[in-house]
C-alpha cells in the first residue's frame, strides 16, 4: 500500500508540473497535442502491467476510483468528491468510502472529545 501512495504522490506531482505547460491536455502526443484514447488506453496497459497491478486494476478508470479514494482519505466533503468525479448518485461516490478499524476508533474518539 505504501508503495502505492509513493506512486500516486509522484503522479500528482507530475501533473502539477505537467499542468503548466500551457495544454489544456493531461496528456499529450509525441507532438504536443491531444492522446487519442485508445493510444492512452495502449500505454496505461502497459505501464499498469509493467507495475505489477493485477489485470482487472489495468483501466484508466481505475485512475478515477484511486482519486476519489485519495480526496475522500483527505477528509474531503463527499458532496465535494462526488462533484469532482463527475457522479450522478453520492452512492457511486460511496465505493471510494474505505475506513479501517484505527481511522473509525479515531473519528469516534475525536467526536467524543468534542462533545465533552
Amino acid at each position: 500500500m505504501e508503495e502505492g501512495k509513493r506512486i500516486s504522490a509522484r503522479f500528482f506531482c507530475w501533473f502539477k508540473d505537467r499542468h503548466q505547460d500551457g495544454s489544456p491536455y493531461a496528456f499529450t502526443s509525441q507532438k504536443g497535442g491531444r492522446l487519442h484514447r485508445a493510444q492512452f488506453f495502449r500505454v496505461f496497459q502497459a505501464i499498469s502491467e509493467a507495475a505489477g497491478l493485477p489485470a482487472e486494476k489495468r483501466y484508466p478508470h481505475s485512475l478515477k476510483h484511486a482519486l476519489g479514494s485519495h480526496l475522500v482519505a483527505g477528509n474531503l466533503n463527499l458532496a465535494l468528491v462526488k462533484q469532482a468525479l463527475g457522479h450522478r448518485s453520492i452512492n457511486s461516490t460511496m465505493m471510494c468510502v474505505g475506513t479501517s478499524d484505527r481511522q473509525a476508533a479515531e473519528a469516534v474518539q475525536g467526536a467524543l472529545m468534542a462533545i465533552f
